[in-house]
């Protein structure tokens, strides 16, 4: 999952080491069962359109549903599509449907990241990309474009000033952005595009949304592949301190394990503590370029920071390589190199992240099982309880929707699902894959991030 803070998972695109391996484990579950050679036809008015990054001419269009579907009155809203149609003349029947990750990612403007995974399975069957209500272009929960000062972007805060003021100019009944009611208007805008049968592709938050569907419209389900599994078991953001300190502890280990890395940067779980403590007694000030502005800021690099610093790197292979450097010349007194991962993962975030539809999700389904023994086990953990506190005090302004009874049910299928997990990843680590991997027919493969130095 991906979200404005350190903790939340995205993430979907966070695993670019894994893309041959996703591809080719997409591959396998997607050509495991044999199908029909009949055409789908479309009932929405596509038109040709070109998505940004992607050289192969997409079909785009927009469904309308209603906001409230049980009260099937009121408000309607408009959700985007795109289809991205099989190369050959003579194709598969059943698409490849995207879940993007975030809670809050719309998944047509990832269509530069996930396209090249399934460019050899896109030759024979169409790749559907729907906004999740709430994300990109489908009535997006946008909250109030505000410049946010650089070092509220570091220190990760959720102010509560901010989320009234979102709820208070948003044009939308936030209750109603939840997993369960988005899963039925993607089922609506799949059987109005004519598809009987669906290959699910999920990522991160996106997993849960597959699952969901899977849950719902089961058969309707040809395959599914869970990319980084977030099911409805985990509490958000309770779950990413745990997995948060397994992954740094797994960076650490890599570190220690690689002799070049280990001799560059000795003793880097010593290191990390030393500056840590040396930051909750006296913060460091250090100069940044704030890109949006060009304008060189001095940021307070107090402990908040320094933890934001360490754990938003994680998600991405690339910069998880380059955090021994960071940590190295922050303990001489240089945060720069930590400063700068830790800006760029923001800003790739925000890019593409609806924060009112992340809280309309965390709100209803994950924040209000939270309970005191679960913040209670939080103590002396790594990186602590600052964040789970942020959200609890964002939901208490935020309206809470419903979620169904079964919702965190497990999900029982006999439909083929392909389970993927990386070994240094904070927000979906591998125990939470191969715990959720027992209901169903699957093939659990875990797949080794880079080490600390490649």
């Amino acid at each position: 999952m991906v979200a404005p803070n350190r903790y939340t998972s995205a993430h979907s695109i966070a695993h670019s080491t894994m893309r041959l391996l996703i591809a080719l484990a997409a591959s396998l579950c997607l050509l495991s069962c044999s199908s029909g050679s009949e055409t789908a036809r479309p009932a929405i008015a596509l038109e040709t359109c070109r998505l940004p990054g992607i050289d192969t001419p997409a079909k785009c269009g927009s469904y309308a549903v209603w906001e409230d579907r049980e009260a099937k009155s009121g408000r309607r809203i408009k959700i985007e599509l795109a289809v991205v149609p099989a190369k050959m003349r003579a194709h598969e029947p059943d698409p490849i449907v995207i879940f993007a990750g975030g809670p809050g990612q719309g998944a047509i403007s990832l269509a530069r990241q996930v396209m090249p995974l399934f460019s050899k399975l896109n030759d024979s069957r169409d790749v559907v990309l729907v906004d999740q209500r709430g994300t990109g272009n489908s009535a997006p929960l946008d909250c109030p474009e505000e410049e946010q000062p650089l070092q509220q972007l570091f220190e990760d805060a959720l102010p509560e000033r901010m989320v009234a003021k979102c709820l208070a100019q948003i044009d939308a009944d936030p209750r109603l952005y939840t997993t369960s009611i988005a899963v039925e208007d993607i089922d609506e805008v799949l059987g109005i595009l004519g598809y009987s049968k669906v290959d699910l592709w999920g990522g991160s938050y996106g997993t849960r949304t597959a699952l969901e569907y899977l849950r719902r419209h089961g058969d309707r389900v040809r395959s599914v592949v869970l990319d980084g599994v977030a099911p409805t078991s985990m509490k958000l953001p309770l779950s990413f301190v745990g997995d948060g300190d397994a992954a740094l502890q797994r960076l650490i280990e890599a570190c220690a394990r690689e002799a070049r890395c280990a001799k560059i940067y000795p003793g880097l779980g010593e290191t990390i503590g030393k500056v840590r403590a040396q930051l909750a007694r006296h913060p460091a000030r250090a100069a940044i370029q704030d890109p949006r502005t060009g304008e060189r800021e001095t940021i307070e690099v107090n402990e908040n920071v320094f933890l934001s610093g360490l754990f938003r790197p994680l998600y991405v292979a690339e910069l998880a390589s380059l955090l021994p450097l960071g940590i190295s010349a922050a303990s001489q007194g240089d945060f720069n190199p930590l400063l700068a991962q830790n800006l760029e993962f923001a800003d790739d975030v925000a890019e593409n992240l609806s924060i009112g539809m992340h809280l309309s999700v965390v709100c209803a389904e994950d924040v209000p099982r939270i309970t005191a023994e679960d913040l209670a086990k939080l103590k002396g953990t790594f990186f602590g309880r600052s964040l789970v506190d942020d959200f609890i005090r964002a939901c208490a302004v935020w309206p809470r929707g419903k979620v169904p009874a079964d919702f965190y049910d497990a999900v029982r299928s006999e439909v083929p699902v392909l389970i993927l997990s990386g070994g240094i990843d904070p927000a979906t680590r591998r125990a939470t894959a191969m715990r959720w991997r027992r209901p169903f027919r699957t093939r659990a493969i875990s797949s080794r991030r880079r080490s600390a130095t490649e």
